[in-house]
């Protein structure tokens, strides 16, 4: 902090006037726009960095020398604001024009500066210097309170509307927490400082809502917020939870909010086997938050004597410096960081050593219920990065929401190669082409798109025109457990059912891993969508990460593509299914023999394996370049980020109920895949599963894998008999083998009986 602000107060210490008169005017009132208040925001946000960094480094040190000039410093840039901020009413008060943005950045530091300078502020005669008059002036601490106020004043808004406890906020409130509690800490008048605290915690603001009553039970009962993972850390929770709970001890804050503490522990399992976050929704993968929540986690666990809780936030921050690097805290004037200095200074400590115990991305299964995803793991002990499996199915409204029905996200071979639209790396572009008309619809993420117009509602959509509500997909069976242990370590599947009265359809989306190796295994895609309105034409559509993508016969015979105006059509008020963005498609007459795909990459491939059987037509296409898959250029997927995306359409013309899509993908590090083939099975006329031989180090593996369609589902053919959702009967060409129910009753093969315990089970033949 010294060397970041050393020229700054060597600068000011020469001439006051050449640092308070390069400070940008106030705005009059909030009346600026987002974009247009952000570069504003920044400007004052780097003047006050430094101040509360000066202002921390004389309360850490108030007896040396240079401290009083940090002192000094600190309170006239304080001032300059005050000044000005205490002659206005809280309607008017403002600095950078935007409401938002000056409670989340501005107010906050302007709390911490006053708090960390007042005992130098409170002595006798103390001066600060007025940019106004260019003299000194006696300090008013009346004149600092009155803007404080103020600052107060405009964040609640209680000239506006009450709080309504219960409705569903975004997440703002939260966002500008600290800077509402630290400004209200620094109210001197008990009164009404304790007034304060009770608005901010109990009754609340339309603008600044109740932490208790309306933002806390956003949490739900998996304690994480509401949105997509990158806008869920949410570390100003647990920050203000801790300051109030230290600071008004008898209120009890905690109480009856553990599953807040426990729900940080949520993101952990949500990581790739690279460390990168799935993304759903919104989302930045790289972005990561942990850090922070984890420390103040840490922090209430050990005052509170939560020895459980301590032990695994320390877990967990000892195993990120161990695999990110060691404990690095830094400066930053980076516009809406509020901990990175504060949380050294004031929240860590030396964390035990050989402690034990690990939080690896081992969790075979992780329901997100608010977003409607359910997310397959299979992990391996050697090379986990390379060789680790991992994927989620599902989607649903919430705020930065995509509209996509059931999407679908898949890792292999060192990168996440098959990756939803993410988010672009400036606000200004989430308005703009390819985000708003692609990367958030259908045709940008991997879905099924149904009768060529899928798209979501404008009611309840989070912005105005956009057109991204649908309702949420729901988990209807998963083995394991969310969090649980698996029955069979090479086995395991989730199915997402998605009722879409916005399209008026029906859809199911079942996700499974099975392992042959420790570095081969496959997934399996079983999507059904049936529209309830007659029309029956349904596009599966799949995007992956590829120099290009060659597609075969399951025999290795070529087919014939020829250009086409398939997916040309756009709705100009949904802005959908998005497809119009797809570049160079090529299409095939109607083919019922198997087909697969190779996207190949330098390095890495997706083997796409696809039954046949039914009548469908098979598109190739090029999508718009795919953000946010890498943050440094040693990543697999690096190349790709300024490469278009190749994608695969496959239409169906009839209901995909009784014939769903079934697709196998396989990654590997070779162009060779250890699937052979991939063949439909057939109950009473329906596509009940499929049949998939495999090849491993001169090893067969013939996996029949059933996926029915409700919990009671019924299949038999000459030596299988199964009753149930999900199962799969393995052999081997060394007369090994073993049958595994996920949900079910029963399964029997040949002469072998297996009953299932609880809906699940495994045995060996």
């Amino acid at each position: 902090m010294k060397s970041f602000i050393k020229a700054d107060v060597e600068n000011y210490l020469k001439d006051r006037n050449s640092v308070l008169g390069n400070i940008r005017e106030l705005e009059k009132d909030d009346n600026i726009a987002e974009t247009d208040s952000s570069p504003l925001n920044a400007a004052h946000t780097k003047v006050l960095f430094k101040a509360e960094y000066a202002a921390i480094l004389y309360f850490l040190y108030p007896d040396r020398e240079m401290s009083k000039h940090y002192a000094q410093y600190a309170a006239d840039i304080m001032m300059h604001y005050f000044l000005q901020l205490e002659k206005r009413t809280p309607e008017t008060t403002t600095i950078c024009g935007y409401e938002f943005y000056d409670a989340r950045c501005s107010y906050a530091k302007l709390a911490l500066i006053y708090d960390f300078v007042y005992t130098y502020l409170a002595r006798r005669n103390s001066k600060v210097y007025s940019y106004s008059s260019g003299t000194e002036i006696d300090y008013d601490n009346e004149v600092a309170q009155k803007a404080i106020k103020n600052i107060v004043g405009n964040i609640f808004q209680e000239y506006n509307r009450p709080d309504s406890h219960g409705r569903t906020v975004n997440n703002h409130p939260i966002l500008t927490a600290p800077g509402a509690l630290y400004s209200i800490m620094c109210v001197q008048d008990p009164s009404e400082q304790y007034r304060l605290l009770n608005l901010f915690w109990n009754t609340g603001t339309w603008n600044q809502a109740s932490l208790r009553n309306t933002i806390i039970p956003m949490f739900g009962e998996q304690g994480i917020w509401p949105e997509s993972v990158s806008y869920g850390f949410m570390p100003s929770l647990p920050l203000v939870l801790d300051i109030l709970d230290r600071y008004k001890p008898d209120w009890n804050v905690f109480d009856g909010f553990d599953n807040i503490l426990e729900g940080n522990f949520l993101f952990y399992s949500l990581r790739y086997p690279d460390r990168s976050f799935v993304s759903f929704g919104d989302s930045h993968r790289y972005s990561d938050g942990t850090e922070e929540l984890y420390w103040i986690t840490r922090d209430i666990a050990k005052r509170k004597g939560k020895t459980q809780l301590q032990k695994k936030a320390e877990t967990a921050l000892t195993q990120r410096y161990s695999s990110v690097g060691p404990f690095a805290p830094a400066v930053t004037e980076s516009t809406f960081d509020v901990m990175s200095v504060l949380l050294p200074l004031f929240w860590c400590e030396q964390l035990p050593e050989n402690q034990g115990g690990s939080m690896d991305f081992q969790t075979p299964t992780v329901n997100i219920k608010h977003a409607g995803v359910s997310l397959q793991r299979n992990y391996v002990a050697e090379d986990n990065v390379k060789y680790g499996l991992c994927g989620y199915i599902g989607g649903g409204y919430y705020v930065h929401n995509q509209v996509a029905g059931i999407s679908m996200e898949l890792y292999g071979a060192g990168c996440v190669m098959a990756p939803s639209g993410g988010l672009p790396k400036t606000v200004a572009e989430r308005s703009m082409s390819p985000h708003k008309d692609y990367f958030v619809r259908y045709a940008g993420n991997n879905t099924v798109i149904v009768n060529e117009t899928s798209h979501g509602s404008q009611a309840k959509a989070w912005k105005s025109n956009w057109y991204t509500y649908q309702n949420t997909a729901l988990n209807v069976a998963c083995e394991p457990g969310h969090l649980e242990d698996p029955v069979n370590a090479s086995f395991s599947f989730t199915t997402q059912d998605l009722d879409d009265k916005v399209n008026d359809c029906l859809q199911e989306r079942t996700l499974a891993i099975l392992r042959t190796s420790p570095t081969t295994g496959y997934y399996f895609d079983m999507f059904r969508s049936k529209s309830n309105t007659g029309q029956q034409i349904h596009d599966y559509v799949y995007h992956n990460l590829g120099d290009r993508v060659v597609v075969t016969g399951q025999d290795g015979k070529s087919l014939d593509f020829a250009s086409t105006s398939k997916y040309s059509n756009h709705d100009n008020t949904t802005m959908s299914p998005g497809w119009r963005l797809f570049e160079d498609k090529m299409s095939t007459a109607g083919i019922t023999d198997g087909v697969k795909a190779r996207f190949e990459l330098v390095g890495a491939y997706m083997n796409m394996w696809m039954p046949g059987g039914m009548n469908r037509e098979y598109t190739t296409a090029l999508g718009p370049e795919t953000r946010d898959i890498a943050n440094k250029t040693s990543d697999m997927a690096y190349p790709y980020l300024k490469k278009k995306t190749p994608v695969m359409v496959i239409r169906q013309n009839g209901s995909a109920w009784d014939k769903p899509f079934i697709a196998v993908f396989e990654p590997s590090l070779t162009t060779g895949s250890s699937v052979k083939s991939v063949e439909n099975c057939y109950y009473n006329d329906g596509i009940a599963g499929c049949k998939v031989e495999s090849e491993v180090n001169g090893k067969t593996f013939v996996d029949i894998i059933l996926c029915n369609d409700s919990s009671n589902g019924l299949y038999k053919d000459d030596v299988i008999t199964f009753r149930g959702r999900f199962a799969v009967i393995r052999t081997c060409s060394d007369g090994s083998g073993e049958l595994y129910i996920g949900d079910g009753e029963e399964l029997t093969y040949r002469n072998t009986t297996l009953t299932a315990s609880g809906r699940k089970g495994t045995k060996k033949l």
